[in-house]
């Protein structure tokens, strides 16, 4: 992995972190971790938001030679230095993964539709095969679904509409495009050709990872415990 140029240089500083990221933060959490998200990201087209100043990103999107990034092992090291803070997925055409984005501006309410959700999928919807819960490393959470088999990512939007409509759920909640404010809403816009979702293991861009929460214990759950 490419040390670090000025190991030292804060690059993220918020109320998690009052001190800071700096750049050895982010290198030494990403070169440890580096087998797992290697087994995350195989044979996926990947996003970069990277830190160009304090509190300051922007995405890369394209490789030096491609027009997508991927990563190996072979490329790993020279890809991935000291302001790549997070890395997105991308979803394929064909693709054995659903997700349902908790999207909410109420904490409380967001753990509370998490739960509510991922009870009910995991329960009810004969396509899926294993079900769990993430934390994105922001204020949502990831209701992560592996399908029985790879379907096209259209196909499996289409499903899990259809199968939100028919549930209880939006007797609390919504399925819309758009938050409404006070209301968690059960958004499928990551399933799409390319769409993007955080890589477990990975940081957001608030320097917290995205890391997988036991049901019983998400009302339990502060973003705090997913400090590096």
């Amino acid at each position: 992995m490419t040390y670090p140029a000025n190991p030292e240089i804060i690059v993220l500083q918020n109320k998690y972190y009052p001190k800071g990221l700096r750049e050895i933060d982010i290198w030494n959490y990403y070169q440890k971790n580096k087998s797992r998200i290697l087994q995350q990201v195989q044979g996926r087209d990947l996003m970069f938001w990277i830190m160009i100043d304090i509190n300051k990103s922007i995405i890369q999107r394209k490789g030096q030679e491609t027009n997508y990034i991927r990563l190996n092992n072979s490329n790993y090291d020279k890809v991935i230095h000291g302001r790549v803070i997070s890395i997105h997925s991308a979803m394929k055409r064909t693709d054995d993964i659903g997700i349902i984005d908790i999207d909410c501006d109420d904490w409380n309410e967001a753990k509370q539709a998490t739960i509510d959700t991922y009870e009910y999928v995991a329960s009810k919807f004969p396509i899926i095969n294993s079900v769990e819960i993430r934390y994105t490393g922001k204020t949502s959470f990831h209701i992560f679904c592996k399908l029985n088999r790879p379907l096209n990512i259209d196909t499996t939007r289409f499903l899990f509409e259809r199968f939100l409509r028919e549930s209880n759920l939006l007797n609390k909640y919504t399925l819309q495009h758009k938050r409404t404010p006070g209301t968690a809403n059960l958004d499928l816009a990551p399933n799409k050709y390319r769409g993007n979702f955080i890589t477990l293991h990975c940081l957001s861009t608030w320097g917290l990872k995205c890391m997988t929460i036991d049901h019983g214990y998400v009302h339990k759950f502060d973003p705090y415990h997913s400090k590096i």
